[in-house]
């Protein structure tokens, strides 16, 4: 009896790989704080994360020669999202994709015991159980095991479980076209996280965000990427923003990695949000370019909901402003008489020192993009500055102050345009608008006001005669309206 009982012991070591969360205290965390507590004689993991934005949690790698069976129970406090999915790394255990993406819960639940499956591929050969945290929040795990599928067992590829709800292939009685793109919102697992799926003939892309955002929050992107033909080198991934249709934001990256058949790519994408962002809804269009094939688009949108601190921030600006206000009200005259004195290269690097401010407090408020447009224009204004310098030291005779000052607010206007992927086309326009009024006040009065002052001048000259001369040698003259009254 106690051979057999060995024997069916040493079978079971054979045929399962068990992780206990107090033996294996090498889990790996992304945004996530990993602690290990005591409890009823048993250790359970808790992670806490610290950050907005889609955090992992990795397990301890396991080598996968065949499918394995990721088995554990979570809990969660006060998420907006807690996903699972599981992690493939080569022999070097790099992290090379991650599959089987499954959405466990959203808010605080109770305890929960989940399996995940994990099949092997040819370059992976190392798994791991990697769960997502989305916002902030605290995480529990217990009875983590991995243990191989019997050959009896069917690999499965989702969730198996009662107490989570999993998504299925749905099938419809229409047949999709190679380029159909299809946009699914994850409404019933967790109400802030928005899925949005490109899935076509040659490539498949799930894009993950969130709905609800706010000021100075971090904006988290994950791309999960399958390719479906052939192999991929390269993959653009460009993103617009627009608010009330005005394209506020843009963002370009290569994806420089090999895309093998069948295989998916996770990579994702962090931005802060800038504390100066104004509450709204924005609406995000994503362009993904395999390299040789067509662009894949979708889009979504965005709300940005103030808080706390932005009406704190919106505040300091209304103070800040006012005090600038005051300050240039007070010495308005001096400042009016002083740039009246500047010459047109003065003016144009008077702007861009106020640039360079403006720009310096962007950056100080966290919006770097926004800092990098000002510098932009900054760079412009003191390149259009140092060329009129030029010209005002050189004197040529063909110069025309009116007429080149024109010109060279219509040549900023023509730099900025030609940044319009950066800068968007609304700020040549405005300039373009302010050089035709500067053009016309500049040209046409300037002429009626010569010539209206040479008629004056001309009024007042009055013909001098020469009479005669004293003996101290003072002269006596007289003018034409004098003589003529002598005459008379």
């Amino acid at each position: 009896m106690k051979k057999l009982v060995l024997l069916i012991f040493i079978s079971l070591l054979l045929t399962s790989t068990s992780a206990n969360i107090e033996e294996s205290k090498e889990w790996q965390g992304s945004g996530v704080k990993v602690e290990y507590l005591p409890v009823n004689n048993n250790v359970i993991l808790r992670a806490t994360s610290t950050r907005e934005g889609f955090n992992t949690l990795i397990s301890p790698m396991t080598p996968i020669n065949t499918s394995l069976k990721y088995s554990f129970s979570i809990k969660a406090e006060n998420t907006s999202g807690v996903l699972a999915e599981i992690a493939y790394f080569d022999e070097n255990k790099t992290f090379i994709f991650a599959k089987n993406l499954t959405v466990i819960g959203k808010g605080s639940f109770e305890w929960k015991n989940l399996e995940i499956m994990a099949i092997p591929y040819k370059e992976a050969k190392f798994s791991s159980l990697m769960i997502v945290i989305n916002g902030t929040g605290k995480i529990y795990l217990d009875n983590f095991t991995v243990s191989e599928i019997k050959p009896r067992e069917k690999p499965k590829t989702e969730t198996t479980t009662s107490q989570t709800k999993t998504e299925t292939p749905k099938k419809t009685g229409t047949t999709t076209t190679p380029q159909e793109i299809k946009k699914e919102t994850l409404t019933n697992e967790t109400e802030n996280l928005q899925r949005l799926l490109i899935n076509d003939e040659d490539l498949k892309v799930e894009i993950l965000l969130n709905k609800t955002y706010h000021p100075g929050d971090t904006i988290r992107v994950d791309f999960y990427i399958t390719n479906k033909k052939g192999v991929i080198n390269e993959i653009d991934i460009k993103l617009e923003v627009y608010y009330f249709g005005i394209k506020v934001f843009s963002y370009e990256n290569p994806s420089w990695r090999e895309y093998s058949e069948g295989k998916t790519v996770h990579i994702f994408h962090e931005s802060k949000l800038p504390m100066i962002t104004p509450p709204g809804k924005y609406t995000l269009k994503f362009h993904i370019t395999p390299v040789g094939r067509e662009t894949k688009e979708v889009s979504t949108s965005i709300n940005v909901k103030p808080n706390a601190k932005w009406f704190l921030f919106v505040i300091t600006v209304i103070a800040l402003f006012s005090g600038i206000v005051f300050l240039v009200k007070k010495y308005w005259k001096w400042i009016t008489k002083t740039y009246r004195e500047f010459s047109i290269g003065q003016k144009f690097v008077f702007f861009a020192i106020i640039g360079l401010i403006i720009a310096a407090v962007i950056l100080a408020f966290g919006a770097e993009n926004y800092a990098n447009d000002v510098a932009i224009v900054v760079y412009y204004l003191l390149v259009i500055g140092v060329l009129n310098e030029w010209i005002e030291y050189l004197e040529p005779r063909w110069d025309r102050k009116g007429a080149r000052e024109a010109t060279s607010i219509y040549l900023l206007a023509l730099l900025m345009y030609l940044s319009r992927d950066t800068l968007t086309v609304y700020p040549a326009v405005a300039v373009f608008f302010i050089g035709t009024i500067i053009g016309i006040l500049k040209l046409k009065p300037k002429g009626k006001k010569a010539q209206r002052k040479g008629k004056i001048e001309k009024r007042n000259i009055e013909e001098i005669e020469m009479i005669g001369e004293t003996e101290e040698e003072f002269i006596i003259y007289e003018t034409k309206g004098e003589k003529d009254e002598r005459e008379e």
